[in-house]
């Protein structure tokens, strides 16, 4: 049987308390053959997109990702650590978490998935176990999430479609805003503390309000603009009635339970992601450049921190009135403990950075953090992984590494640079455009069976090596492929479409764009038959693999025919090793292939495969740059058991 007739082996995705109406059951971590084996590098980071701190423990902090982590902290946020299974949530956003106030110690937990779903669960120690509460909720995001004081069992649940109420603890769910259609997007929810009876609800456009529990609602329009998001409610518990709003355009005030709303707008970046009332009576608004404060009620507004940081919320505790905790987008943990004088980072134990690329330029292990704010950029590691130095170098978003000559280049979102000692410089041939891939080809590559040859126990022997081909350096970007030439880059001659992708194969250079593939030579420029169009290319040892929207597929010499690795949409990582070239990504399977087994075995990853960027093996060890993971590194030695039988063929 062929590789496309294999069914997919997947054993990476968990998905919390099933369907919709499903039989309860309660969620666990992660299988433990896709977690065990598995650790991060230690880059301290990630995209937190909720808090809670504790209401009789102001130094027990929780925190959620927008990619599923949940993290504890003991020591009001200086340090931190996994609150249960790692990757708790792997593939969802934690959007809200919310102390059960009428069941001490109990957390509560909203998910949405990045590609649709929703759940709600909640946990009687920390995070460590979950008992999933969806049962009547629909198939959509769950944003927000609301508990009545004084009324136990009471949850409100605001989804896509609208507000969802329980009476049970979630045991059941019923849609309580059916009858009102602008009543959607429900992004912010808050019971109104000293009327337990009455509900706010923030859709996409405006607020609206349930003062019987859910059971009818109306438009409280008065003073708010249309069209505003509302992100946040705040109550302030010590004054009855008044509420702050933030949002997509201002910040509101109500001191009558919303009949009327008041609008601030002194912000340089009115769009405000979270809001926080201090104990000495500040306002605090955490907004996409930075935190602001309000020392005035609202009538004036001072930046406190760096602007570069995209503040996604707020904590804080009366019993520890000068300590802010900032969770940000992608920049991880900020505190302050003077009241906000100054802020500094303090996420380590967070592992859930964005990594783009990896590479090795000599000892130094190069791994490039993106979306982080002021911490985006490429660290160092001068021990092969084990720790990473301060000589951390701020850049664009960096797309792709290489190293040539013996020196590391970054292909960003602003251009083409050079590293030169522990700085960075943008070469001027390129300016400030795009830059997507690089291409090195140092030296002959070893030879290396197809992988399709694998299904054939009595494959012929692997080619010998060709002629050493000349070292050249590419980058290509969305419009042009340049090469190094005596220290300069020029644009080569390249007269098709937009470049989506580009190889160094058999002494040419191969390009694809939306319509067909290339091969380029100094003397001829030749349209080449492909599987189908707009692949990726990608060059393993001494054959050429297209991997797309049209799947997987190898061309194992010059001149031949193509075969088919898998049928499945795929992605190829290359991996700079001799023997473990390359990592294929077939919808939510991930596979490593093997020179000396000449075959693509089944990883168990932790997470979703649509997360992992980038590979590289080093000392034995295979190293997954991800999308919100950090880098997850595993030991090769370890599959030699169950986990390299599933190998494809």
């Amino acid at each position: 049987m062929g590789i496309a007739g294999i069914a997919a082996v997947i054993g990476i995705l968990w998905v919390l308390g099933g369907a919709a109406g499903a039989a309860e059951q309660a969620p666990t971590a992660p299988p433990p053959s896709a977690a065990a084996g598995w650790r991060t590098l230690s880059i301290w980071g990630g995209d937190v997109r909720s808090m809670a701190v504790a209401p009789d423990d102001p130094d027990l902090v929780l925190a959620g990702t927008s990619t599923g982590q949940l993290y504890v902290s003991y020591n009001g946020g200086a340090s931190w650590s996994d609150a249960g299974a790692p990757f708790s949530f792997a593939g969802w956003v934690v959007s809200s978490l919310r102390w059960d106030p009428n069941h001490a110690g109990r957390l509560w937990v909203a998910l949405w998935g990045v590609w649709g779903g929703g759940q709600v669960a909640f946990s009687d120690d920390l995070g460590k176990t979950w008992v999933a509460r969806s049962a009547g909720l629909p198939e959509e995001p769950v944003y927000s999430l609301a508990l009545a004081p004084g009324r136990s069992g009471r949850l409100f649940a605001g989804t896509l479609s609208g507000v969802y109420g329980s009476e049970d603890d979630g045991a059941g769910w019923r849609q309580l805003t059916g009858a009102e259609a602008d009543i959607q997007k429900v992004t912010s929810l808050v019971v109104d503390p000293s009327r337990p009876d009455t509900v706010i609800a923030g859709t996409w456009r405006r607020a609206y309000r349930s003062e019987d529990g859910g059971h009818t609602w109306t438009g409280i329009f008065e003073g708010m603009v249309l069209d505003t998001e509302i992100f946040s409610f705040t109550p302030v518990a010590e004054h009855p009635g008044e509420i702050w709003a933030s949002s997509c355009g201002w910040v509101y005030q109500t001191v009558d339970h919303g009949d009327h709303w008041v609008r601030f707008k002194d912000f340089e970046e009115r769009r405000t992601l979270s809001f926080a009332v201090a104990p000495d009576g500040r306002l605090l608004a955490g907004t996409v450049s930075g935190v602001y404060v309000s020392a005035d009620g609202g009538k004036s507004w001072r930046r406190l921190s760096d602007p570069a940081l995209s503040v996604t919320a707020i904590a804080l505790h009366p019993a520890r009135p000068d300590r802010i905790l900032v969770g940000t987008e992608g920049s991880g943990i900020w505190i302050s403990t003077n009241g906000g004088a100054d802020f500094f980072r303090s996420s380590r134990g967070m592992t859930a950075t964005r990594v783009g690329a990896l590479a090795l330029a000599g000892d130094d292990l190069l791994v490039a953090v993106n979306h982080a704010g002021p911490l985006s950029g490429v660290y160092v590691s001068r021990d092969r992984g084990r720790s990473f130095t301060a000589d951390f170098a701020p850049l664009p978003t960096v797309h792709d590494l290489a190293v040539y000559a013996g020196r590391a280049y970054a292909a960003t979102a602003s251009g083409l640079f050079e590293r030169r000692g522990s700085d960075w410089h943008r070469l001027p041939e390129l300016g400030t455009e795009r830059v997507e891939q690089l291409l090195v080809d140092e030296e002959a590559p070893a030879p290396v069976a197809p992988p399709a040859a694998a299904a054939v126990e009595d494959a012929s022997p692997a080619p010998p090596p060709r002629p050493a081909a000349r070292a050249r350096l590419l980058a290509r970007t969305p419009r042009a492929i340049f090469e190094l030439e005596k220290g300069v880059f020029v644009r080569r001659q390249y007269k098709h479409g937009p470049p989506r992708s580009a190889a160094l194969y058999d002494g040419a250079l191969w390009v694809s764009d939306d319509r067909d593939l290339y091969e380029l030579t100094r003397e001829a420029n030749h349209t080449v038959a492909a599987p189908f169009a707009g692949g990726r290319l990608h060059r393993l040892g001494d054959q050429l693999l297209l991997a797309g929207a049209g799947g997987a597929w190898a061309l194992p010499a010059p001149g031949g025919d193509w075969v088919r690795l898998t049928a499945e949409p795929s992605r190829i990582l290359p991996t700079g090793d001799g023997r473990f070239g390359a990592v294929l990504l077939s919808g939510e399977v991930v596979r490593l292939y093997d020179r000396e087994s000449r075959k693509f075995h089944v990883l168990q990853v932790p997470v979703p495969a649509r997360d992992v960027a980038a590979a590289l093996v080093l000392d034995g060890r295979l190293l997954l740059a991800t999308s919100g993971y950090g880098v997850l590194v595993h030991d090769l030695a370890e599959d030699r058991g169950a986990a390299m039988d599933h190998s494809v063929r």
